[in-house]
């Protein structure tokens, strides 16, 4: 009875052949999981716009003529600014009445930009009085590390993430090209999220709107409608959780998954025909091999084993080489490109793990037509010479 088959025989014997497909497969992993690394961290640095700040801070813009009534046939400009002012003060007022609401108010907000890996996303910065600035600041949990709070008109003070993705610097301006040299950064937060306020500019005049901080309100749309104001998709805006759920689904993580969909399917298919191509040359070379082991005793069912333990062994360190260079990789890319920028991101991603993983069985099951191939045109050693293979 002939001994089993050894594998690891073989993988010590052709070290540089099984080499080249564990390191082909390694890269694979590699490459696809820092692909996905990299475009996630735009998911995750918005996510803290998005989600973060919407979850306690909601901006309310109306139309004035539309959602709030006001009648402007004979109105001047001047005269319709007022009227419009004095009615989304009543309503500030009238929101802070509502459960949930810590406080209200109607006043300016500027905007700043984040830019990640791939796209952009601004984040509203509230102006307020002076008296307001530490009120905000603690219900962000933002604690001041440098500079000093905002004193007088145009200053603000911004989170440190923000200042690292914008290279603002202490005592710098804010935003030259929208803003110009209007607002001056006099601190610096640590933060959970991108944030941002300071103290508007007087008689200069910058978007206005109802800003509202509240706990556990994420319809803001909904609480406007149980004080009698009906928000109107396609004239008002209001940036509340809801809203910032449905933009982060649609506009961010759909469209990422498409690019690394398409990414994905691109290194796939690359690999795929590359390994088979590869791998169909090395059973070609072992064909004599084969047969010998036929011609002695073994039986295919015994090669097979032997060639699936081959490709096992093969499989199994690609997979966990891959995964410790892609971790390190990652921190690496952290350390030296993301926290300098100021983003996020997250190291660990189990569900691209799993992705690849139920790829490497998809390649092992693919792998499996050229070795029954292979297999069945296996002959003893008699024939060998007359072998067309």
């Amino acid at each position: 009875m002939p001994q089993k088959l050894s594998a690891m025989k073989y993988i010590k014997n052709n070290v540089r052949r099984v080499a080249v497909l564990t390191v082909s497969l390694a890269l694979c992993f590699v490459l696809v999981y820092l692909t996905q690394f990299m475009l996630s961290t735009t998911e995750e640095s918005f996510k803290r716009i998005l989600l973060g700040n919407t979850g306690k801070m909601q901006v309310i813009s109306l139309a004035g003529k539309t959602t709030l009534g006001i009648d402007t046939d004979h109105m001047s400009d001047e005269e319709f600014v007022a009227v419009y002012a004095e009615k989304n003060r009543a309503l500030a007022e009238e929101l802070k009445k509502t459960a949930g609401v810590k406080d209200a108010w109607y006043g300016e907000i500027i905007y700043c930009l984040i830019t990640a890996a791939v796209g952009q996303m601004t984040y509203e910065v509230p102006l307020a009085e002076e008296e307001k600035i530490p009120q905000i600041l603690k219900y962000f949990d933002a604690e001041l590390v440098e500079g000093r709070l905002p004193e007088h008109p145009g200053e603000i003070v911004l989170d440190r993430l923000s200042m690292k993705n914008n290279g603002y610097v202490l005592g710098g301006y804010f935003n030259e090209r929208d803003y110009e040299n209007r607002y001056k950064i006099v601190g610096v937060l640590e933060c959970d999220t991108y944030f941002g306020c300071g103290i508007p500019v007087a008689g200069w005049s910058v978007r206005s709107a109802i800003v509202v901080l509240s706990e556990g309100i994420g319809d803001m749309s909904a609480v406007l409608h149980g004080i009698g104001v009906d928000v109107k998709e396609n004239y008002d805006t209001v940036v509340d959780r809801k809203w910032g759920e449905t933009f982060l689904q649609k506009e961010v993580i759909d469209v990422i998954r498409n690019s690394t969909s398409l990414i994905y399917a691109g290194i796939v298919v690359l690999l795929l025909i590359s390994l088979t191509v590869v791998y169909t040359t090395y059973l070609r070379d072992r064909h004599n091999e084969w047969c010998l082991y036929c011609s002695i005793g073994y039986s295919r069912g015994d090669i097979y084993c032997a060639v699936m333990r081959e490709l096992l062994f093969t499989f199994g360190i690609a997979l966990a080489s891959g995964g410790i260079i892609s971790i390190l990789a990652a921190v690496l890319v952290k350390n030296t490109m993301l926290v300098p920028q100021g983003l996020q991101c997250k190291i660990f991603r189990p569900k691209t793990v799993l992705e690849i993983f139920c790829t490497y069985t998809f390649l092992l099951g693919i792998l499996q037509i050229p070795v029954r191939y292979a297999l069945y045109r296996i002959r003893t050693v008699d024939a060998i010479e007359d072998d067309l293979y």
